[in-house]
């Protein structure tokens, strides 16, 4: 069965099981010794903008979320620019992400594939995630259906492991407040981009 995706606006967590199988020949990390389990969190997001605006925003190879996102910041970036004006593979950018719980996660972001939306087809971004958390995202930008107020669905997919030794230990034993944490800095973020782009809002 196929699995369904969360409703716009909302975040869902999952523990997937530990594999030191087809994921990690896949290319993603294994989840088995120090790592722990892999958690896959979805998010979808429905900013009122164009796909092309929200794509080239969300790629800008500056690297400008936190310009736009609550509780991010970042230290160093680096970025590789494309034919298009667009972040290429080769850009990486060290985050910080302030949690409502108190603690704080740094990790490394490198972009690793990017297709630009055209067409109709959905723009799509593959990024390698290291340090507090260790796993994988991937972001795709796409057309709403038809008869949907907004023009642009934009789909967060992380699959990590947590890092540091408490990070793990309240991963196992408290899973559900680390979820509602995450949940929250996800609707910070839509809630960020969707006040960003307002004023090129899809009339």
């Amino acid at each position: 069965m196929r699995r369904a995706h969360p409703p716009p606006g909302r975040t869902v967590a999952r523990r997937a099981p530990r594999a030191d199988d087809g994921a990690a020949s896949a290319g993603a990390p294994s989840a088995g010794g120090t790592m722990g389990a892999v958690f896959v969190l979805e998010s979808v997001w429905r900013p009122a903008a164009p796909t092309a605006r929200v794509w080239s925003v969300l790629a800008d190879p500056r690297f400008t979320w936190p310009d736009w996102w609550p509780g991010l910041t970042a230290g160093a970036t680096h970025g590789v620019v494309g034919p298009d004006g667009l972040a290429a593979p080769g850009t990486w950018a060290h985050l910080r992400v302030r949690s409502p719980l108190g603690y704080a996660l740094r990790f490394r972001l490198d972009l690793r594939e990017t297709t630009a939306p055209s067409d109709g087809v959905a723009g799509r971004a593959r990024l390698d995630v290291t340090g507090d958390l260790e796993g994988q995202a991937d972001v795709t930008v796409a057309d709403t259906p038809a008869g949907t107020p907004s023009a642009a669905e934009v789909r967060l997919l992380w699959q990590v492991s947590p890092g540091p030794p408490w990070f793990r230990a309240a991963a196992t034993l408290a899973p559900a407040p680390l979820s509602w944490a995450h949940a929250h800095v996800m609707r910070a973020g839509e809630r960020g981009l969707t006040t960003h782009l307002a004023p090129f809002a899809a009339r």
